[in-house]
Parts: structure tokens; C-alpha cells; sequence
């Protein structure tokens, strides 16, 4: 059992998608805030840490994957899942290859997307609890005391 609010965030360019995850999550107990844009999903992970990830793959000028580099490349490791309506051959390990830490068919299995964020939670919390419990890395990639 998750011992702290999850804090979710999700990526999709469909309304509809970001609504009904939304509202699900958040009838689960969970924080939840959408995005229908990367960049305003960006300017939003510079300034808070939500616990998990969920990425639509395919949106207008941008992939799932393409954001991941975006993270990657400024060394913020968030647990990202990908969610895809268009499973194409390769895509499922190109993603996994590229740091998602899950990558699932829409339509989604609503109990199984919950388990995971939960896992996915409960592994990141427990590692910002190390991470202030001595010197090293935060999830944004930045060094603090020690």
C-alpha cells in the first residue's frame, strides 16, 4: 500500500483521454495534473516531481519518445509509462530501450494501470527517502549537501 499521495502526471494531445484518466486517478486517491501540450508538461516538471509519467506516444510535432530524451537529456528521471493506440512493430522496445518503464495499449485495463502507477510510486518514493537520507543525486538531476 502506497504510503504518501501519488502524484501523477499526464501527457495527451485528446481532451477526452485527459479527462477520463483524470478523473479516474483522482476517484483512486491520486494527485493528478494533465497536460495537453510537451511544453507546458515541461515548464510544469521544472518546477514540481510528480511520482509517475503518463505519456501518450502519439501527439502533433512530438512522441512519447521524444519527450523521454527531453528528460533524459537533462538528467530528470521521472517513471514514465507510454500509452499508445498505434502499436507498431519495435515501438514497444524503442520505448522501454529509451527509459519508459512500461508501454501499454490503449484502451487501458483501468486496475492494472492503478497497480502499476502504485508500484512505480512506491520504488520512487522510496528512493527520495535515500536520496535525502545522504549526499547524491535528486530526481531532477541536481547535487545536494553531504
Amino acid at each position: 500500500m502506497v504510503a504518501h499521495l501519488v502524484h501523477v502526471a499526464i501527457l495527451d494531445d485528446d481532451s477526452s483521454v485527459r479527462t477520463a484518466l483524470s478523473r479516474f486517478l483522482k476517484a483512486a486517491g491520486m494527485a493528478v495534473d494533465a497536460f495537453g501540450t510537451s511544453d507546458r508538461l515541461f515548464e510544469y516538471v521544472a518546477l514540481k516531481s510528480p511520482d509517475c509519467l503518463l505519456l501518450d506516444f502519439r501527439m502533433p510535432g512530438v512522441t512519447g519518445l521524444d519527450v523521454l530524451s527531453h528528460f533524459g537529456q537533462r538528467h530528470i528521471r521521472i517513471p514514465a509509462i507510454i500509452m499508445t493506440s498505434y502499436d507498431e512493430e519495435g515501438l514497444r522496445s524503442a520505448c522501454l530501450d529509451a527509459g519508459a518503464i512500461a508501454y501499454l495499449n490503449k484502451p487501458l485495463h483501468p486496475e492494472r494501470l492503478i497497480e502499476m502507477i502504485n508500484e512505480v510510486s512506491e520504488t520512487a518514493h522510496a528512493e527520495m527517502l535515500a536520496f535525502s537520507a545522504g549526499p547524491g543525486m535528486t530526481r531532477h538531476g541536481d547535487r545536494h549537501g553531504g
